[in-house]
């Protein structure tokens, strides 16, 4: 690559890092009946949960 080619992609990054913002997972929820999002040590039991039930038969 030339040094054009690696100051034009150095700037590129520097643009998109600036666009890039983290999600907000805890987002508001403005309707009482939906559903809230569960946190990290709820979704690993859930998780166990239903990889338990996978093995067995009803």
């Amino acid at each position: 690559m030339s040094k054009l080619d690696d100051k034009s992609i150095a700037n590129l990054v520097k643009k998109m890092q600036k666009q890039a913002k983290p999600r907000n997972l805890e987002a508001k929820t403005y309707d009482a009946t939906a559903p809230q999002r569960v946190t990290d040590a709820q979704d690993q039991e859930t998780e166990k949960l239903f990889k338990e039930m996978k093995k067995r038969e009803f």
